[in-house]
């Protein structure tokens, strides 16, 4: 999350306290514009199906013409495989793709967390 990006993208609204209707703060109005048209992107589990590791700031191409990017990812002793977060549209379905060295890798779509007390979530 940075300047560009709202807690609302990035699966933090749980931290933006909009009650009391009156109390105000920086962004408020912002916020609540956003929740009235929708969220356009936002942060989702990425569990990569084939070869290689997914890394930060690599590109997730989605069917059509949407894109998003890997905000941070790796590999998973626990899944024995590579996951990552990346910040796509909010449309994105459950497959994707992540470009791994000039080639797309399917990548199957999730709602974090990914493990649960050493048990897989998904």
């Amino acid at each position: 999350m940075d300047e560009s990006v709202t807690p609302l993208e990035s699966n933090l609204a749980w931290t933006v306290i909009f009650e009391p209707q009156d109390r105000q703060f920086i962004g408020r109005a912002h916020l609540e514009k956003q929740k009235q048209e929708g969220i356009k992107q936002r942060l989702v589990g990425l569990v990569l199906d084939g070869p290689g590791i997914i890394r930060n700031h690599q590109k997730v191409m989605i069917a059509g013409d949407g894109t998003g990017e890997v905000t941070s990812g790796g590999y998973s002793p626990t899944l024995e495989k590579s996951i990552a977060l990346a910040r796509v549209p909010s449309d994105i379905g459950t497959e994707c793709y992540v470009e791994i060295r000039n080639k797309p890798v399917r990548a199957t779509v999730i709602k974090p967390p990914f493990v649960r007390n050493g048990i897989r979530v998904f």
